[in-house]
């Protein structure tokens, strides 16, 4: 039987993962000597509540090896079990390095972890087709071939509403353009091969929600879409509105919160849209 793990950074809560019947292994933040399990210990609605009052940035950290193999072994029960991992990219978090240790450790020829390049709602839309694939049969080998063509074709587009998080956070990468004559704009960041990168500036919401639709449509024809948004429920709705009627072909699943981990370098006030184009 063939398994999927992936992390907290998925923002993929409980119910959608059991729906799935994918496990999660939850990366922790900190607010000052206080931790937490990202969507276990804490959710959405909590940490955005926190963060509004918190003096200092919270910090987060990825699962132990330990934590890893803890849950690989639990799926590996019989002979014919086998486990693909997929998770948020390497160049921005130990998750992988953390995963890819324990699969060694566990066995490393029944368990593939696969670098997704992307996280949130593009991790969502890897993992629902990882899903399909599974349920229709496919083995470990095919499922891995094909996430690994397929996040190449999946990309995020997050505005912000200030830079300030992402770089604080140390998680900036090519988005370092941003920085410097960023007063009274509004950075829009690219999620896109396991790095951010600058897509637009713009000086206001409306206009952002405005480039992310262009940006959208610039990658059209798309396979699958999804939205988010960091405590910013009355934009997004309005975003997800506008991109149902622009895709009146595509079905577009309802809005999800940016997670606490994503949400500590996203920041309150985000909106985000993660696309997969069609192959």
């Amino acid at each position: 039987m063939l398994h999927l793990v992936t992390d907290s950074t998925s923002d993929l809560l409980a119910e959608g993962a059991r729906r799935l019947d994918i496990t999660v292994v939850p990366l922790t933040v900190r607010f000052g000597e206080e931790q937490f399990r990202d969507g276990v210990d804490i959710d959405s609605t909590t940490f955005y509540r926190r963060l509004a009052t918190a003096t200092a940035l919270p910090t987060t950290s990825q699962p132990s090896p330990e934590q890893f193999a803890e849950v690989y072994r639990s799926l590996l029960r019989s002979p014919d079990d086998e486990v693909v991992s997929i998770h948020l990219p390497a160049h921005l978090s130990g998750t992988m390095q953390s995963a890819t240790l324990a699969a060694r450790e566990v066995d490393e020829k029944r368990v593939r972890v696969v670098d997704s390049w992307t996280v949130s709602g593009g991790l969502q839309l890897l993992l629902h087709a990882a899903a399909r694939e599974r349920d229709e049969g496919a083995d470990a080998a095919t499922v891995v071939r094909n996430l690994e063509r397929r996040r190449e074709r999946v990309t995020c587009y997050v505005l912000l509403d200030t830079i300030t998080y992402l770089h604080k956070g140390g998680r900036i990468g090519r988005a370092q353009a941003f920085i410097g004559g960023v007063l009274n704009v509004k950075p829009i960041v690219s999620v896109e091969r396991g790095e951010v990168g600058p897509a637009a500036r713009v000086r206001n919401r409306q206009q952002g929600v405005a480039k992310l639709l262009e940006l959208v449509r610039g990658n059209g024809p798309l396979e699958s879409i999804t939205t988010m948004h960091g405590d910013a429920g009355e934009a997004a709705t309005e975003f997800r509105s506008r991109l149902t009627a622009l895709l009146p072909e595509l079905e577009i699943p309802p809005l999800e919160q940016l997670g606490p981990v994503v949400g500590t370098y996203a920041g309150p006030g985000s909106v985000g849209v993660a696309v997969l184009r069609a192959g």
